[in-house]
């Protein structure tokens, strides 16, 4: 039988993420990512990838249900984001490179004193989370979301 790996959910604009950790490092569900950058054709993405920089593997959910997937390394990720040109690009660098990567490292980090990210769903939305000490930390540029969200009214500190 083959290893499955459970992946992780990451949603930016309704748009899911899944990424897996795979030796120590960060894979990404390839047609994932083609959907992120707006490809029409996902499997073009594949194609402009290096063999070192793609593989298959199995995904297994809470359902025991398995899927084969094509998923693609932190470098093939980069590389995406520097060949297919979306007028997110920049934005989507900045998501990727400051919560999904380092959340996805720490989930699979052993646990120590050190602190680590968490994501933590809140108003059908994900929150990134530091957790330190038994407590849970917000990032202080994450304060204006937090405490005013547009769909609801300002919270009472």
């Amino acid at each position: 039988m083959h290893d499955a790996y459970t992946p992780t959910f990451f949603t930016r604009h309704n748009r899911p993420l899944r990424g897996v950790m795979i030796d120590n490092q960060p894979w990404f569900v390839g047609h994932d990512v083609a959907r992120m950058l707006g490809l029409q054709h996902p499997q073009s993405l594949h194609r402009r990838l290096q063999p070192h920089e793609t593989q298959r593997i199995h995904l297994r959910y809470a359902t025991e249900s398995e899927e084969p997937v094509d998923v693609i390394n932190e470098a093939g990720l980069y590389k995406a984001l520097v060949r297919f040109g979306h007028p997110e690009s920049l934005h989507l660098d900045s998501w990727l490179t400051r919560e999904v990567i380092p959340t996805l490292r720490d989930q699979y980090a052993p646990d120590g004193p050190a602190p680590r990210r968490v994501m933590m769903s809140w108003q059908q939305r994900q929150m990134m989370l530091l957790e330190w000490q038994g407590e849970l930390w917000v990032a202080w540029e994450e304060m204006p979301r937090l405490v005013c969200d547009e769909s609801s009214t300002p919270l009472e500190l």
